[in-house]
């Protein structure tokens, strides 16, 4: 196996479409704090045959997290903690940019293996914990 190799550098211009994609979300949460959950199913097909999926009760979750009930929301589903935290580092990295005009630009690069294995396993574990949960996130 590699050690990564990081590199940084700062850019004098920078994209915000990471940023855009953030704060959509963002008020995405917020809607289904206050409308509640959509009229659809937004189920995949394995759901109906009773197989959970990792990102089976993430909508509910999300729901729960904008609402302040952080407790409920990781019982529906534990990875919802990644999304405010995906949130607060693209919205630091782009208020930085906006006010500095400079653009930290970080590039990761390892092997393959270094990376898939280790979010391989933490997918297999969610849904495994998802799956454990059916009773709370199933039909």
């Amino acid at each position: 196996m590699t050690t990564p190799v990081v590199e940084w550098s700062w850019l004098s211009e920078g994209t915000t479409r990471a940023f855009r994609a953030v704060t959509a979300g963002a008020l995405g949460a917020l809607a289904l704090a206050i409308f509640g959950l959509p009229p659809v199913d937004l189920h995949g097909p394995f759901h109906y045959v009773g197989v959970m999926g990792p990102l089976c009760g993430m909508t509910r979750a999300v729901r729960f997290f904008a609402q302040g009930d952080v407790a409920t929301a990781l019982r529906f589903n534990p990875a919802v903690v990644l999304l405010p935290i995906l949130w607060a580092v693209i919205t630091i990295h782009w208020a930085v940019g906006r006010v500095t005009g400079r653009w930290l630009h970080v590039s990761l690069r390892w092997r393959a293996p270094v990376v898939a294995v280790p979010v391989g396993l933490l997918i297999i574990a969610l849904w495994i914990h998802q799956q454990a949960n059916v009773e709370l996130v199933g039909p």
